[in-house]
């Protein structure tokens, strides 16, 4: 059995963890010594769904409620919870591909890496209309070699070696549970300490978007969020990169400036670029408006 724990965070989405989990079993099951589902639901949503395919599975499944609100808590419950050599991240709302962990393990190996990451490729709904910018956000890949090293990243799509990756008591920051951004603190911090995270293009994971996250207004505060994230680890991270910040804010001036009334503009005609202008002014003032306090509550 192999050296993996896969670390699935999970809240009321029993659906998605059993297409999760299903995928890794299918594809994967030679390397995951162990999947841990950490459920972040106080009603233990997907308690029934991770025993029926512990039941069923040759891999062991656990179970881990973890009532603390916010997912910083679910990562860190899942953290304390594996076993294994190495750590896997992966969320409720994505499958793997055959071989994903086998790929992360053959990069690992090849590059001496602390870390690896991997593509997440989106599936919308069926008949759905997607727009060539939403496709866009939705499509987080470096398209890069196997072995490139990286500096920032985000974590849904992942391993790491436990013994050099996480050796804090609460390596992922629980003041950012409910609005996000934990997990870039934590890679920020993991190679600002001399961690090495490299890509792996043959890790593919898939995304599952629902319809609502695909319309324009989720879109443009999904950029504004990013944005916040961005310059907020500049200022957090330690030592500070407050002359990052510094820039970042000034370039989101400069940005929100030239986009906003572009956006304005392209919004009055009804023309199919306005929500990609949106978003980049949003983006722009997300660099901005970065303080902890104004950050809108991602999670729940």
């Amino acid at each position: 059995m192999g050296e993996v724990s896969v670390v699935i965070p999970t809240y009321r989405r029993p659906d998605g963890v059993r297409t999760a989990v299903t995928s890794i079993l299918a594809g994967a099951a030679d390397e995951a010594h162990e999947v841990v589902v950490v459920d972040n639901d106080p009603a233990r949503s997907a308690e029934g769904m991770t025993a029926a395919l512990a039941a069923g599975s040759a891999v062991r499944v656990r179970y881990i409620p973890e009532p603390r609100r916010g997912i910083s808590h679910a990562r860190n419950a899942g953290v304390a919870a594996a076993s294994g050599r190495f750590i896997a991240f992966l969320d409720d709302d994505e499958e793997v591909e055959p071989g994903w962990l086998s790929a992360f393990l053959a990069t690992l190996a090849r590059s001496g890496a602390d870390a690896a990451v991997g593509p997440v490729l989106p599936h919308f709904p069926e008949g759905a209309a997607i727009t060539a910018y939403c496709r866009e956000v939705y499509t987080r890949d470096a398209r890069a070699p196997s072995g490139t090293p990286l500096l920032r990243w985000n974590i849904g799509n992942s391993i790491f070696l436990k013994d050099r990756c996480f050796r804090a008591a609460e390596p992922f920051d629980p003041r950012l549970g409910l609005t996000g951004g934990e997990d870039t603190l934590f890679l920020r911090q993991l190679t600002r300490g001399g961690g090495r995270l490299v890509w792996c293009a043959e890790a593919v994971a898939w995304e599952s978007v629902p319809a609502d996250r695909t319309e324009a207004n989720y879109l443009v505060r999904r950029m504004f969020r990013g944005a916040q994230t961005t310059t907020y680890v500049c200022a957090a991270v330690r030592p500070r990169e407050l002359g990052r910040a510094a820039r970042l804010m000034a370039a989101g001036c400069v940005q929100l400036a030239l986009w906003g009334p572009a956006a304005g503009v392209l919004r009055l005609g009804n023309h199919a670029l306005w929500p990609k202008a949106a978003a980049k002014a949003a983006a722009g003032l997300g660099k901005v408006l970065w303080h902890p306090r104004l950050h809108p509550r991602l999670y729940q």
